[in-house]
């Protein structure tokens, strides 16, 4: 996120987003290195299957980010949010001690009954 002022919602969907694209390439990573051992032959995988073989999958369980950011209100009363970075602290001299702190906890959650 670059040091334009974001409404606090798109703050912590970038992270969210971000989170989810980690995941998707360790999905990715695992499916290609399955692909590689099934796709020499069916054949070659049947020695593994048979001793039980699996590939492992790996989960990003949960993720806690906390984000340093300038608060300011707009006039219609919506909170806005701008990263502190050295840029922005030398733009308008701003003290990092006074920044406002986010956290954010993301946490896997089952899917919805209908979608399973």
């Amino acid at each position: 996120m670059d040091a334009v002022a974001a409404s606090l919602g798109t703050v912590i969907v970038t992270v969210a987003q971000d989170i989810a694209d980690a995941q998707r390439t360790l999905d990715e990573r695992v499916l290609e290195h399955f692909s590689a051992i099934y796709d020499q032959s069916a054949a070659a995988f049947e020695p593994l299957r048979a001793i039980g073989y699996q590939p492992t999958w790996y989960q990003i369980a949960e993720a806690t980010a906390l984000v340093k950011l300038a608060l300011t209100a707009t006039s219609s009363g919506d909170l806005r949010g701008a990263p502190v970075d050295a840029r922005y602290r030398s733009r308008f001299g701003y003290s990092h001690t006074t920044a406002s702190s986010l956290k954010v906890r993301i946490v896997p959650v089952p899917p919805p009954t209908g979608l399973r």
